[in-house]
């Protein structure tokens, strides 16, 4: 049923909470796996080095809970391919999905409610109205 899942990453116990429920289903379907952290540039940059800038600092940053994802894959016999990409979490989820032909999409969620969510906003509702295939929630136990 799945072949391609794309996992949204962040080193959070919410992500790796994703990440666990995507890997029980890459080894019932035999899929394979792609972890993503994403650099929310600016909306306004002045320069592409500015951007380059921000890339490579994200890349830096979550080069840590990128290489855990790894390990924890590998601990269940998965080799997973991780990256960090640019541009707001949704969208880019989204379209890397659509371009690169991923069959399904999971994120781990924060359960943010009443006016947290209104300010805040929600990455995981953005990427369900968005996503041109299904898309797995992972809900943590509080």
């Amino acid at each position: 049923m799945f072949k391609k899942i794309l996992v949204g990453y962040d080193g959070s116990p919410f992500a790796k909470n994703a990440l666990n429920a995507a890997l029980d289903l890459a080894k019932k379907y035999g899929a394979q796996i792609t972890v993503i952290a994403v650099a929310h540039v600016p909306d306004f940059a002045e320069t592409k080095d500015e951007v380059d800038g921000v890339l490579e600092d994200a890349k830096n940053f979550f080069a840590k809970a990128l290489e855990e994802a790894q390990k924890l894959a590998a601990g269940e016999g998965i080799t997973v391919t991780t990256n960090v990409v640019p541009g707001h979490p949704a969208e880019a989820l989204v379209n890397l999905a659509e371009e690169e032909g991923y069959d399904l999409i999971v994120l781990g969620a924060r359960g943010l409610s009443g006016i947290k969510r209104y300010l805040l906003g929600s990455v995981s509702e953005a990427v369900v109205r968005l996503a041109h295939c299904p898309v797995l929630i992972v809900k943590s136990k509080k």
